[in-house]
């Protein structure tokens, strides 16, 4: 059971990184402790030098306040590099836990949840979860330090601008938190809206015969247009939130230095501080904006962590499919020899435990045999499929593999046990040999030519550029029955007992149909065949006959005799 969640990953990347974790405490301290120094100097360069015309001894504050600049830069540099190392590290915990997790997770979890959704979790997701350590919890900490430091420099100052500062801060805090809230929702929309718009346009080119062929041009430009349209105004909204903002904290703090200004006036005096206190001062409410603005950010920042941190954290928490790791492929395959390889026993299923797809279910499949599973399009045949290889887990029953649930033979053990041809050949990224290794370091090279001569594909690969080496990401390079040759090359590759073919002869024409029925005929030999197939001469061909009406066997036996009780029906 997969017991991670974002505390332990990030506690894990902590613990594998201790002197780097003290060094961004220590410089989160040291910049604040920086971002105090200049207001400091700068306020004894004005009353001890500058006002009094003393220039002896001036060099020394001037090179120390540059100094300080420096150092702050250099630090803001190393922090950074501290919370972006941090922060990428943390996502690759998290994200190499989730893909864990994944693989963990039942099949029923990804025939309920779309890709894009898990796509979301494990890449927006985390990313909050990064935007949350590196621009929330650490920063929020760093600005609020920042802002308590100035508040006491100010008191030093004068109490008087000190209540004046702390009047201001719920001021700007409020402002700020008004346009972000506003902003976010603005952008939100906008990113909605602009994917709409990308949308129309892939939809557009993806059906540009249809378009064309049924003159709908008129149509898909005014469409087009009505989604711009109100993309325009999304937009707009961000840029005017975006646009009064700055101005607004401009003048606001205009305001403030102007009534430090006036206060501070020889005339008025009621501050009673030097002329460097007020320019010190004047820089420090400067300063005391920019903590503030950044907070209300970064709470924003950690509000969208803290979501992310919950659905990851749900995620980790899902059941996960149980398995036994005593039940390894030798001990399946030498117990098939002994018992049914494939034995359904009260099988019944459903995918959400309301509508039942497969009912009561009861068929013996012995080692060796040929069983065609028939039936209309809709009756769970190739459900069927997914409990013999444990991809699902029955709702009721059993799937037993020479004796041993189905659903809990680990999934690294399942390829020496079974071969599956699907209808459709799904391409990995990689070489050809790539195709049918599945990255598998026991399926040599020289195994993979063998599979590939047996299944008559040797000659049209060995004729690519680069021969098994060739790079491939899509059938570009192969016509759809070498397609199903490759899918039967990767099914047999590891050399599994059971094979499983799932329609394989489906939209092939009456000469490549006999090809790949001959070639399937050679690696037959000695494996226990499930097929699905609709066609008459497949069923008459097997050994054993399953038909499947409404998710019910209303006949198994010798295939002639079902055929002719079905015909005469």
């Amino acid at each position: 059971m997969n017991n991670e969640s974002v505390k332990k990953c990030v506690l894990s990347v902590i613990g594998k990184n201790r002197t780097l974790t003290v060094l961004l405490a220590a410089s989160a301290v040291f910049r604040v402790l920086l971002s105090l120094a200049p207001p400091q100097i700068m306020r004894v360069i004005i009353d001890r030098y500058l006002a009094k015309k003393e220039t002896s001894g001036l060099f020394f504050p001037a090179a120390l306040y540059l100094l300080v600049i420096v150092l702050t830069g250099a630090v803001d540099f190393f922090k950074g590099w501290l919370l972006t190392f941090f922060g990428q590290r943390t996502m690759r915990e998290i994200r190499y836990g989730m893909m864990k997790k994944s693989g963990a997770l039942p099949s029923t979890f990804f025939a309920e949840n779309s890709p894009a959704s898990v796509s979301s979790r494990i890449m927006t997701d985390v990313s909050n979860v990064d935007v949350l350590f590196s621009d929330g919890l650490v920063s929020m900490a760093v600005d609020s330090l920042k802002l308590i430091g100035i508040i006491i420099s100010i008191w030093i100052f004068s109490f008087r601008l000190a209540i004046v500062a702390l009047c201001l801060i719920p001021i700007v805090f409020a402002i700020t938190r008004f346009f972000r809230i506003r902003m976010f929702s603005a952008q939100k929309k906008n990113l909605e809206q602009l994917g709409r718009v990308n949308g129309h346009i892939a939809e557009s080119v993806k059906n540009i015969l249809m378009v064309k062929l049924f003159s709908k041009e008129r149509y898909m430009e005014e469409k087009y247009c009505r989604e711009l349209s109100e993309n325009y105004r999304t937009n707009s909204k961000v840029i005017f939130y975006d646009s009064c903002y700055a101005p607004v904290i401009q003048i606001i703090r205009a305001v403030v230095i102007s009534i430090v200004v006036i206060l501070s006036a020889e005339q008025i005096g009621m501050m009673g501080i030097s002329v460097g206190m007020t320019a010190a001062t004047i820089e420090l409410i400067s300063s005391l904006l920019a903590p503030v603005e950044a907070l209300g950010m970064e709470i924003q920042n950690i509000q969208k962590g803290l979501s992310g941190i919950k659905r990851i954290d749900e995620f980790f928490a899902l059941p996960e499919d149980e398995k036994d790791e005593n039940f390894t492929a030798e001990k399946v395959i030498s117990a098939c020899g002994t018992q049914a390889a494939v034995y359904f026993k009260n099988l019944s299923f459903s995918y959400d435990g309301k509508v039942f797809v497969l009912k009561n279910m009861d068929a013996e499949i012995s080692a060796g045999e040929s069983v065609v599973i028939a039936g209309r399009t809709g009756v769970g045949k190739s459900t069927l499929f997914g409990l013999v290889m444990g991809l699902l887990k029955p709702t009721e029953g059993e799937v037993l593999i020479g004796g041993f649930d189905a659903s809990k033979i680990p999934d690294r053990e399942k390829r020496r046990i079974f071969g599956y041809v699907e209808q459709d050949f799904r391409f990995v990224p990689g070489t050809v040999a790539d195709q049918i290794s599945l990255g598998d370091p026991s399926i040599t090279p020289e195994k993979i030519s063998e599979i590939c001569s047996m299944v008559g594909l040797a000659e049209s690969i060995e004729s690519l550029p680069l021969g098994y080496d060739t790079v491939v990401s899509s059938g570009s390079s192969f016509s759809w029955g070498q397609c199903q040759l490759l899918s039967i090359a990767r099914a047999v590759a590891a050399d599994p007992k059971i094979l499983l073919l799932d329609e394989i002869a489906a939209n092939l024409d009456s000469s490549t149909e006999e090809r790949i029925m001959s070639v399937l005929k050679s690696v037959s030999s000695g494996r226990t065949v499930l097929s699905i197939s609709h066609r008459e001469s497949a069923m008459l061909g097997c050994d054993k006959l399953i038909y499947v009406e409404d998710g019910k066997i209303v006949a198994q036996g010798n295939p002639e005799e079902i055929l002719s009780e079905i015909k005469s029906q």
